[in-house]
């Protein structure tokens, strides 16, 4: 059963999925958005090839941007389950600038990894973000806020923990070419039980007009990560993006 802290959690989401529906009722609305597929190769907890798939939706206006974010990965090998991870992330941005060079932001995110032993990690953020370069080609955005973390372990006997933590992120786009483009993201969670790092590099190939292939390398590490497993997990992943 959820604890109040993850409820209480739970429910900002819910207020800010309401709040942006209500924001995004103009005629201005816009969506779009992307499904990703694939597969993986994943060192670290476990070690194996399996199946990813990600759903990407964003809706946007003048002044506002919802981006939300589900991913599944899950494996099993001779009817044995090796693998299997969870994450929705949402964040609603709102812009000070015709440029949308300046914006602040609220963000919420939850993980569930069966096999990292967390039940559910539950982060709630605040923030501000600034375009810190920009040309036609290359586009460079950083945030930084403060936060709320808590976890829940599935191993009884092994305490849940909460942190106040801060949180600092790079996101760049380059576009190479009319073909080809390079993404890479870099966030950094720090508070005083716990210190996350995650970055993810790719590279996108567009081989139709809204169908995408995509190499990418996943990095993560937790530096006092649940008793049993390791601090660091990696993916190699190949997926074919769809762009609606």
């Amino acid at each position: 059963m959820l604890n109040m802290t993850t409820k209480r959690t739970a429910l900002i989401a819910l207020i800010m999925l309401l709040s942006a529906s209500n924001a995004y009722s103009s005629d201005k609305t816009g969506y779009s958005g992307s499904g990703e597929l694939g597969l993986s190769y994943s060192t670290g907890n476990t070690i194996n090839t399996s199946a990813y798939g990600a759903l990407k939706i964003n809706f946007s206006q003048k002044n506002y941007l919802v981006k939300s974010t589900i991913e599944a990965k899950y494996q099993s090998e001779n009817d044995t389950q090796t693998e299997e991870r969870y994450i929705v992330d949402i964040q609603m941005n709102r812009y000070y600038s015709n440029d949308k060079s300046y914006y602040s932001l609220i963000g919420t995110r939850f993980e569930k990894n069966k096999f990292e032993d967390i039940d559910l990690d539950s982060t709630f953020s605040l923030g501000l973000g600034k375009t810190l370069y920009k040309t036609t080609a290359t586009q460079l955005n950083g945030e930084i806020g403060v936060g709320y973390q808590n976890t829940d372990y599935i191993t009884k006997g092994v305490k849940s923990e909460d942190q106040v933590v801060g949180v600092a992120k790079l996101d760049l786009t380059h576009q190479i070419n009319e073909q080809v483009s390079f993404t890479q993201d870099l966030k950094y969670t720090s508070g005083s039980t716990q210190t996350k790092i995650e970055s993810n590099t790719g590279f996108k190939v567009k081989v139709a007009e809204k169908l995408n292939l995509k190499a990418s390398y996943k990095y993560r590490h937790n530096d006092n990560p649940a008793p049993g497993t390791k601090k660091t997990d990696t993916q190699t992943m190949l997926t074919l993006i769809y762009d609606f």
